[in-house]
């Protein structure tokens, strides 16, 4: 009966507020997280278990409320099928075998939404599934390095790996990890051990004593509100009206240019407006402490998710894949790209395409994912031509700015990379091959050709000459 009334309650609320449903009971579940924060914060240190269960019940009971009675099924059977190989298989391939079963049920969950809601936005499993996939596979990696002999592993490898497996009430703790599970950000398993045994703030200057999260906090959420209005307000601009007839017929070239920036700006505010609320629940428990800065004020940027000013003026695709979705981001860089990259060796074009491939499975199968990412790719590899061989222009041999010039450098850059990805970005938005396909015919290409045709050129034409050794007194010669 309860539950019944709590139902009706949000459907009445939801037709007088004209806001859909199941994103209502999101968004009062991400704020519930505050509250629940400050309580699961204060829990002696030495309850750990108590700690654990904590989350585990919350987590479900969020997941239910949101997304159905369910819904929290798929997460125990991908964690505990996970937990089981990487504790009965071999070392040397446990952790590959858990990142394709991870994957694999990602893959199947992300086929049968699109089946069954396609082209829909309703809020189903496979979003905390998500974050789920990117733990888990992590987690395979960390166990994997920790039986690995420390001088195989890079500096970075080695302070994430664990040497055992955690016990099953542990597990699931980080599993189910209230404050990341609905919206992320993703956890490390060393972040989660070193947080509940209070190891994070084994410093002078706090002793393995929780410091005072609420100004933090409060100030994380606060600037998360400040993307609500933009975010009601971007409604009167839908990425979809790039497709519609009215612009693709009458819109002149300068409205085409501006809006398809517009039109993507807005698109992004509810993914500013729910990934600083969920950072500010992770501020909130204590577990978005990040050391201190040089100053000896403390960080509270462990879990951020996206600098805003940094992504919206990125002068270069490798700081839109730095600054936007920064623990997906790090996930990929870390698991995937430098994994994929020959010790000694510097990431290639294959280490590029791959990441980005994965990072569309990730997302899901609409053709407009893998258009998005390849257009990436290939833009992220105009950006490392474009270093490599213009900027040397604009700076000296110490790599001094050589202004104004410069300025006008870096300017040029900013614009062209911020149009560029608006542009790409679009078929992420529209999903659908048919509707990728009409908005950039609407722009005849450019954003394709353009990029193409500089990847080319930069790396025939305006290759800057290999050096050559000569066999004249040992003087190295430029290679005719």
């Amino acid at each position: 009966m309860a539950m019944e009334l709590m139902e009706e309650t949000f459907q009445e609320l939801s037709s007088q507020l004209g806001f859909p449903v199941d994103q209502l009971k999101y968004l009062v579940c991400l704020l519930l997280c505050y509250p629940a924060a400050f309580v699961f914060k204060y829990i002696p240190s030495n309850y750990t278990n108590l700690k654990h269960l904590f989350s585990i019940v919350l987590s479900i009971a969020f997941c239910t409320f949101c997304l159905g009675p369910f819904a929290w099924v798929h997460s125990f059977v991908t964690s505990i099928v996970t937990y089981i190989i990487l504790l009965l298989l071999p070392h040397g391939i446990a952790h590959k075998v858990a990142f394709a079963w991870v994957f694999g049920y990602m893959s199947v969950s992300h086929i049968y939404r699109q089946y069954s809601d396609y082209m829909g936005w309703t809020l189903d499993f496979t979003g905390p599934q998500m974050i789920l996939t990117i733990k888990l596979t992590s987690f395979a990696f960390n166990y994997y390095d920790g039986n690995c002999s420390p001088d195989k592993l890079s500096t970075e490898q080695q302070k994430r790996s664990i040497r055992d497996l955690p016990g099953l009430l542990e597990y699931f703790g980080f599993v189910y990890f209230f404050c990341s599970f609905l919206a992320g950000p993703s956890i490390e398993i060393s972040e989660y051990q070193q947080y509940i045994s209070m190891k994070m703030f084994d410093n002078k200057k706090y002793q393995k004593k929780l410091p005072s999260t609420l100004l933090p906090a409060m100030k994380t959420f606060l600037y998360g509100l400040l993307y609500a209005p933009l975010m009601i307000y971007g409604l009167n601009y839908p990425i979809t009206y790039l497709v519609d007839k009215e612009f693709l017929n009458n819109a002149g070239i300068l409205e085409k240019l501006i809006r398809i920036y517009v039109h993507a700006v807005f698109a992004r505010m509810k993914y500013y407006f729910g990934w600083f609320l969920s950072e500010g629940a992770c501020v909130a428990c204590g577990i978005g402490y990040n050391g201190e800065d040089k100053n000896g004020n403390s960080r509270w940027d462990r879990c951020t998710n996206v600098d805003v000013f940094a992504f919206e003026f990125a002068p270069n695709m490798r700081s839109v894949t730095t600054y936007w979705n920064i623990r997906t981001g790090d996930w990929l860089k870390n698991y995937v790209y430098l994994r994929l990259t020959p010790e000694g060796q510097k990431p290639s074009f294959f280490s590029t395409v791959t990441t980005y491939a994965l990072s569309a499975f990730w997302h899901g199968f609409y053709p407009g994912y893998y258009v998005f990412f390849f257009s990436a790719a290939i833009l992220t590899e105009v950006g490392k031509d474009v270093r490599r061989v213009v900027r040397p222009y604009f700076v000296t041999s110490e790599d001094k700015p050589r202004y104004p010039s410069k300025y006008l450098y870096d300017l040029s850059t900013i614009v062209t990379t911020v149009w560029f990805l608006n542009y790409s970005g679009a078929a992420f938005l529209l999903l659908s091959f048919e509707n990728s396909v009409k908005l950039y015919s609407a722009y005849y290409m450019v954003g394709h050709l353009i990029p193409i045709a500089a990847l080319i050129l930069l790396r025939t034409v305006f290759a800057p000459k290999k050096r050559i050794p000569s066999t004249n007194n040992g003087v190295t010669k430029k290679a005719e």
